[in-house]
């Protein structure tokens, strides 16, 4: 099973995300994707909403089929929507995916470019259709804790699969705490100051944008935005920042974790609203051929996420959701009210942090306030 995750757990698991994460009631239907490695766990999935009287349908990929024989198909072969796909998002009442492995990421990243960007392609035109359909969705990064990754990544499986269960099952109510005060003094606030014992002394600013609250649910209020997903397990409060101030340093203490490198030791210096320079201590290529061929935005600051789950504390690709944890994000941010275009971005997590907006710490030394 997915992540050596025991039945019972993916059980309580399955649970939350169909009747507390997409708020499925009896007789309506969920549609549940998965590649092969997550099979048993999307079967789990299956069984508890139909426990609850819900219809499932298991949307399957199989890696090897895919993988192996990606490399002598079209691209348009691969980046197109199938007529039955389209009539399932249609048709849904909610969406529930389970990723395929890091390895298998991976290995997509070896697919030559056109193939790559096919793939890419269809994944956003698959969430363009849930988003005009109004399909409340989960993305159960749950699915991702398994032995290979834990190999890859540098943790403990055994510790990996308990806070995954711990995470992705945390009381709505302990995921909101703070997060209306934080999103209230990112609306309201102008100036953003971020320093840490490490170096950081960072200073960013705000246009009083509308943050937004993620808390791993998705209800009528955020449906009405056009806000489809969560991710589960997740919690944060991001914000669009003022893209033309930054100055200072930004250095990270966190993992930043791609599908194919962990990248350690990230250390940013901005100066007049740009990024001026960029080390990393491990990890190759972090800008890469991708920061060489972005536009302007590349250099901009763009997005400020707190995180805002207590029961996270080294879960890989959700290390921005343990509370207290800041993640400062350079590249486009329009898809979070923002004004940078374009389609490079890249993140750096830093714990610990004190973070004063108005000159007010909103979090001292990694505690919200």
């Amino acid at each position: 099973m997915a992540g050596d995750l025991a039945g019972a757990s993916w059980q309580r698991i399955a649970a939350s995300v169909v009747s507390r994460s997409l708020g499925l009631r009896r007789d309506q239907s969920v549609l549940i994707e998965t590649w092969s490695h997550a099979l048993p766990a999307a079967e789990v999935v299956a069984r508890e909403a139909r426990r609850l009287g819900i219809r499932p349908t298991i949307l399957y990929a199989s890696e090897g089929s895919f993988l192996n024989g990606a490399g002598r198909s079209r691209p348009e072969d691969i980046g197109a929507l199938s007529r039955a796909e389209v009539a399932a998002a249609k048709s849904c009442d909610g969406y529930v995916f389970l990723p395929a492995g890091p390895d298998d990421l991976a290995r997509l990243e070896t697919l030559p470019l056109p193939l790559r960007q096919a793939y890419n392609r269809r994944r956003r035109d698959w969430w363009e259709l849930l988003v005009r359909y109004s399909v409340p969705s989960v993305y159960l990064l749950a699915a991702s804790a398994t032995p290979s990754a834990a190999r890859r990544f540098g943790v403990n499986i055994s510790r990996w699969t308990r806070e995954a269960v711990r995470a992705s099952v945390v009381p709505r109510e302990k995921i909101q705490s703070g997060a209306r005060s934080v999103a209230s003094r990112f609306r309201r606030g102008r100036s953003i100051r971020i320093s840490h014992p490490n170096g950081t002394e960072l200073e960013l600013a705000l246009l009083r944008r509308q943050p937004v609250i993620d808390d791993g649910v998705v209800d009528r209020q955020d449906l009405s935005i056009g806000r489809v997903g969560t991710v589960v397990p997740g919690g944060y409060v991001s914000v669009a920042l003022d893209e033309a101030v930054a100055d200072g340093e930004f250095v990270s203490n966190r993992p930043t974790r791609t599908r194919s490198e962990t990248y350690r030791g990230i250390r940013w210096t901005f100066e007049q609203g740009r990024l001026k320079s960029c080390t990393v201590e491990s990890g190759s290529g972090f800008l890469g051929s991708a920061y060489r061929a972005a536009g302007p935005e590349r250099d901009r600051p763009a997005i400020l996420v707190v995180g805002l789950n207590p029961e996270l504390h080294d879960f890989p690709f959700a290390e921005d959701q343990e509370r207290g944890v800041v993640t400062l994000y350079i590249g486009h941010n329009d898809d979070f009210g923002g004004q940078s275009q374009g389609s490079f971005r890249r993140f750096a997590l830093l714990r610990g942090a004190t973070l004063s907006v108005d000159r007010r710490p909103v979090i001292s030394s990694g505690r919200i306030d």
